[in-house]
């Protein structure tokens, strides 16, 4: 049986029958369903199936939404008005982040001539200085404030008014940095919003109310394995041939794509690897962008990685593993920083909760740092979805990927930890996993 890859997109598939079952059948029950095919054939048409379930990607929007949202963007963009442009991220940057602000920003200023100022919080990851070569058009501004609200008159007055400013990559304001939010973001003439993280809706007088749709017009995709996916779809509405987008585009855009979706591997529909596929077709080298974006490891990185992964601990039931940081790993970590992988290390840590999914046996992994009289952690499933457990302590993020806080009270991190054990147990439990 042939398959005419370069067609895909046009294609609709049916899903194959599916066999009675129960109305009270688990969401684990329904997931093995799934893949409980008799042959490779059945199996393989149920993947293609999966096709019509995503947004495609690739140099045009293919959803009326995404169509008319950018079409508005682009109306903005293109605007005689339009001078000065900004272009931020979230803080504590990963490879999503600082792929969305470069390639964003590299975008922008093709698209209009005009120079981009690109933010940073803090500073760019030396793991990411791959993405300044052959930058043009762009100016990096890295920013050392501590992101309190109350120095925005400050940033403000630093940084003058812009006419664009542009959110890549963040789903609410609390991840801007808020002097920047306030004194740079806020005061822009125009504000633009692009993300792929869920919408968030709070009940707000009896209504559901979107809450982290804070741009004067938001592009938000979750379909998207990554923030610069959604970068590739302005391509055509700005009239630019995707052969003549930079280098910086390129390699930012595929930089996201990796770090966010661990090198595809968490993908779990067809639209990371077509979208990587038109990218290696525009010039962009997968092995070396493995490397500058997953490897190429500091030693000190790699100290404090090791670290974490010796101190994983695991529930009664073997199925959730987690890694309390402590002060070794606090030491390990200033090491890094005075050798400027600062980030870096913050980023293995993630990883290694990224990782705990995959050990045998073992559903949800989550990491937590002491942060402000908090827990911090940062959670990952194999399959069951965490994104409410998240919302409830007010935080967020995907099915399998999301973050939150819990309130320490003067409790020792590690009673803490146990409750939240607890509480992931029951929902392992209740989804049948």
């Amino acid at each position: 049986m042939e398959i005419n890859l370069s067609s895909v997109n046009k294609l609709t598939f049916n899903k194959p029958e599916a066999k009675t079952t129960e109305k009270t059948e688990t969401a684990a029950q329904q997931h093995n369903q799934n893949y409980n095919q008799t042959s490779l054939d059945k199996m393989a048409a149920y993947n293609r199936s999966m096709v019509k379930q995503t947004n495609f990607g690739g140099w045009k929007p293919e959803t009326k939404e995404n169509a008319e949202i950018i079409k508005q963007m682009v109306e903005v963009i293109k605007s005689p008005d339009i001078n000065r442009i900004a272009v931020s991220g979230h803080q504590s940057p990963d490879g999503d982040s600082i792929g969305s602000c470069f390639a964003c920003a590299s975008l922008l200023h093709q698209a209009t001539g005009k120079e981009v100022d690109c933010f940073i919080f803090g500073n760019l990851p030396k793991r990411y200085e791959y993405l300044r070569e052959g930058l043009e058009g762009v100016r990096v501004v890295e920013t050392f404030g501590n992101g309190d609200a109350k120095y925005a008159d400050k940033m403000a007055e630093r940084h003058g008014k812009y006419d664009l400013a542009v959110s890549v990559d963040a789903s609410q304001t609390k991840m801007l940095a808020q002097d920047y939010y306030e004194g740079v973001y806020q005061r822009a003439d125009h504000k633009l919003k692009i993300d792929h993280h869920p919408i968030m809706e709070e009940e707000v007088d009896g209504k559901k109310v979107i809450t982290n749709n804070f741009g004067d017009i938001n592009l938000v995709d979750s379909t998207c394995g990554a923030a610069t996916q959604l970068l590739m779809q302005f391509a055509e509405p700005l009239e630019i041939d995707p052969k003549t987008l930079s280098k910086t585009f390129n390699n930012g855009v595929f930089t996201g794509l990796l770090t966010d979706t661990g090198g595809l591997k968490f993908s779990q529909n067809v639209l990371p690897f077509t979208d990587a596929a038109l990218l290696i077709e525009n010039g962009v080298n997968n092995r070396e962008m493995q490397n500058n974006a997953l490897g190429n490891t500091p030693q000190c990185v790699l100290k404090v990685q090791n670290l974490a992964n010796q101190k994983i601990q695991y529930s009664d039931d073997g199925k959730v593993a987690f890694m309390i940081e402590d002060k070794e790993i606090a030491a390990a970590k200033k090491e890094a920083k005075a050798e400027g992988y600062f980030q870096e290390a913050k980023d293995a840590i993630k990883g290694v909760a990224g990782a705990m999914p995959e050990i045998q046996g073992v559903e949800v992994g989550f990491k937590v740092s002491p942060f402000q009289g908090k827990a911090s952690i940062s959670i990952r499933s194999l399959h069951a979805d965490i994104s409410q457990l998240a919302q409830r302590h007010g935080g967020g993020g995907h099915e399998n990927a999301a973050a939150f806080s819990v309130e320490l009270n003067g409790r020792p991190i590690e009673e803490a930890v146990q409750e939240v054990v607890k509480e992931v147990q029951a929902e392992i439990e209740q989804q049948g996993y």
